[in-house]
Order: structure tokens, then C-alpha cells, then sequence
């Protein structure tokens, strides 16, 4: 467990490098206004890419309890039986998206449809690679996926940054979203060639559609309580004072997804445990101990440094974000810590958590619609809700955690 998730860290770290060098960059290149208006769009495509998620998660769930009985046959029909539906769905959400680009635009003040429109051209494959991302996680093939990853990373960074610098704007910082897509989906079949010469064998997707739906329920409420903020701040708050929000949203992302190394090791790991029946809790806890490792030092540089921190990214017409870096860094820590509970969770196959899930991320818009006047209640809304999906949870941990399956 401990040498998969230092591997895994090392790989989403990297990938998390270019991710960041990206926003950065477009911080640099892009004016406050023009990164507000992409950072929000941007935002909303966490939203979209829930189902995204979910279909990997399904897919690592289903694979790794197919690994665990040694049925590969089984896995080669679920692979290319998922990547049927996830391209149709593909094509077919992409198509509805389009036709609210007017509404999105407008909501967001937007003058152009074409930033939102080049982003939803990228949910063409936004399932299907994750089909193939979550056949290699299933089978626990980490250093496959890291390459993956980082490949997808590093292509949108380098597009990003020379579409921008040569006058594309806002577009050209999303199109590179597509263009990895298809890039990466490639990579991904050659990584995986050697279950193209199996023989498939058919079986039934037993509880298939339930567990979807309920992953997509949870991490839906997850996604949208760390991203719903910006989206909210770009409606209620100024323009400039958005992209400030936007700013310290980025550099708060640094924690949040600092432990995703983790979370990729876990899943398949007490999935399989719980398949065969063995003690799965102190995996658990060994990851939670290990996020708190990594992500404790980063939040005593941004208690102790935070308008160093902000110069040496963003430059100094962000520094307003400073004041609010700790505080917001704690939020999403907590909110770390309540994406692990709800990995574990799930790769138990235990879904109902989604509902208090959902009941929390609900209490949170509210929160945000009622305090909205300044960024410092913003955030203070989002440390409570942090907790809140840290608390709701704890009744599963607690029954589920000590039971083998």
C-alpha cells in the first residue's frame, strides 16, 4: 500500500505540476478578468466531468473484484462494454451541452459562446478515457496510469501556454482540453494492448447501473462543494475580486488534490480486500495518516508565507487572495480527508452515503446564496461545509469499517 501511494503521489505531483504550471500560466498570460471568466468555466467543467468520474470508479470497482477472482475474460467484455456506452453517452451530452452555451454565457457574463463551446467539444471523450483509466487502476497497473496522467497534463499545459501567447485567449487555453483527450485515449489502448488478445467472455453487470448511480450522486455533491464556490463568487462578486477568488481557489487546489495519489491506490486495494473477505479498516487509516503527512507542511507554508506565496505564483495583482490562503487551505484539507472517507466508502460498494453527501453540498449553496458580500464569507462557508462532509460520514466509517465483507 505504502510503496503504490508513494509512486502514485510522485505521479499525481507531477501531473498536479503541470496542472498548476497551466493555471499559473494562464494567470500570467490571461488578464483578471479574462482567467475569472475561464477559471469558472473551468469550474463548471468539474461539475460535467462528474460523470466522468463515475464512470472510472465504476470501472476500478467492477475490475478489481473481477482481478480478485482472476476473471480476465470477464474484465475484457466489461472494458469494451463500458467504452460502447461511454462514447455514445459522449457524443450525446456533448450535443445537450451545446445548446445551453447561450444560458451559461449569460449567467457568467460572458460575452462570446465560443470559450464554453470548445470546452464541451472535449466531453466527446470525457467517459470513454476514464473507461480505459479505470481498467488500469482496477488491475492496479499504477505506473500505466501515472504515465497517463502526466501525459494528458503536460500536453495541455504546453498547448495552453503557446495558444495563449499567441493572442487565442480564453480559447486557446481550452482547446488543449481536447486535443489531450484524444492524444491520451490513444496512449491509453497501447498501454492495454495485451487485453485486446483475450477472449472475452460475457457476463452479466450485476448491480451495475445502482453503484453508477449512487457514485455519480456522491461524487457529484464532492465535486460541486469545492467547485461550486468559484462559480458562485464569479455570480455574486465583483469582476476583479473573482479572479482573485479564482487565484486563491487555485493555490487552495494544491492541497485538495495533493493526496489523489492516495486515493488512486486505495480504491482497488480494500476493494479487492473486501472481495475476498479480508480486514480492509487499517488500509484506511495508513491513508489518512499519509495524506495528513503531505499535506500538513503545505499548510504551515501558507499559514506562516501566504503573500510570498501569492507574489512568487500569481504576481502582486492577486495578492488580496493572501489573507484567506491559510484558512482556505484548511477547508480544502478537510475536504481531502472527506474525499478519502467517501473512496473508502465507495470501493466497499456502501453508496448510500451519497444522500448526506448531497444534504451537505444543498446546505452549502444555501450558505454561499445567503453570505455572499466578500470573499471572507465565502471561505468561512466553505470551512464548514469541509467539516460537515467529514462528519456525515463518520457513521458509515464506523459500521462498515470494522465488517468484512
Amino acid at each position: 500500500m505504502i510503496r503504490e501511494s508513494v509512486l502514485m503521489i510522485c505521479f499525481t505531483f507531477i501531473a498536479s505540476f503541470f496542472n498548476y504550471l497551466y493555471q499559473v500560466m494562464m494567470g500570467r498570460l490571461l488578464s483578471p478578468e479574462e482567467y475569472g471568466i475561464l477559471f469558472s468555466l473551468i469550474s463548471v467543467s468539474y461539475v460535467i466531468g462528474i460523470l466522468s468520474a463515475t464512470t472510472q470508479t465504476t470501472a476500478t470497482m467492477f475490475v478489481s473484484r473481477l482481478r480478485a477472482r482472476n476473471e480476465t475474460g470477464k474484465m475484457r467484455y466489461l472494458w469494451f462494454s463500458l467504452l460502447k456506452k461511454a462514447l455514445i453517452f459522449g457524443f450525446i451530452t456533448t450535443s445537450v451541452l451545446m445548446l445551453i452555451v447561450p444560458l451559461l454565457a449569460d449567467y457568467l457574463h460572458i460575452s462570446s459562446y465560443l470559450p464554453a463551446a470548445v470546452l464541451f467539444s472535449s466531453i466527446i471523450l470525457a467517459y470513454a478515457l476514464p473507461v480505459n483509466f479505470g481498467i488500469l487502476r482496477g488491475n492496479q497497473r499504477f505506473l500505466s496510469l501515472g504515465i497517463s496522467q502526466i501525459s494528458w497534463a503536460f500536453l495541455k499545459f504546453l498547448l495552453a501556454v503557446i495558444l495563449v501567447y499567441y493572442g487565442f485567449g480564453v480559447v486557446g487555453a481550452l482547446l488543449p482540453f481536447l486535443i489531450a483527450n484524444v492524444v491520451t485515449f490513444i496512449l491509453t489502448f497501447f498501454l492495454l494492448k495485451d487485453l485486446l488478445f483475450i477472449r472475452s467472455e460475457p457476463y452479466k453487470l450485476s448491480g451495475l447501473y445502482r453503484y453508477s448511480s449512487l457514485t455519480l450522486l456522491a461524487l457529484l455533491a464532492y465535486t460541486m462543494a469545492y467547485s461550486v464556490d468559484v462559480i458562485l463568487a464569479r455570480h455574486y462578486l465583483q469582476a476583479f475580486m473573482a479572479g482573485v477568488y479564482a487565484s486563491l481557489s487555485v493555490l487552495g487546489k494544491i492541497i485538495l488534490f495533493a493526496p489523489g495519489g492516495i486515493a488512486v491506490v486505495l480504491f482497488p486495494k480494500t476493494s479487492e480486500l473486501s472481495e475476498k473477505g479480508m480486514e480492509h479498516f487499517s488500509t484506511f487509516l495508513r491513508s489518512l495518516a499519509l495524506a495528513a503527512l503531505l499535506v500538513i507542511p503545505i499548510l504551515l507554508a501558507y499559514e506562516f508565507f501566504p503573500g510570498l506565496i501569492v507574489k512568487l505564483i500569481f504576481g502582486e495583482k492577486y495578492l488580496p487572495s493572501a489573507a484567506y490562503l491559510s484558512t482556505y487551505g484548511l477547508a480544502m484539507f478537510l475536504f481531502a480527508i472527506a474525499g478519502l472517507s467517501m473512496n473508502y466508502l465507495l470501493s466497499l460498494g456502501k453508496t448510500k452515503v451519497a444522500y448526506f453527501l448531497a444534504a451537505a453540498l444543498s446546505l452549502e449553496i444555501l450558505g454561499i446564496m445567503l453570505f455572499h458580500e466578500n470573499i471572507e464569507e465565502i471561505v468561512s462557508i466553505m470551512v464548514l461545509t469541509s467539516i460537515l462532509f467529514i462528519l456525515v460520514q463518520i457513521p458509515f466509517l464506523l459500521w462498515y469499517g470494522k465488517k468484512k465483507n
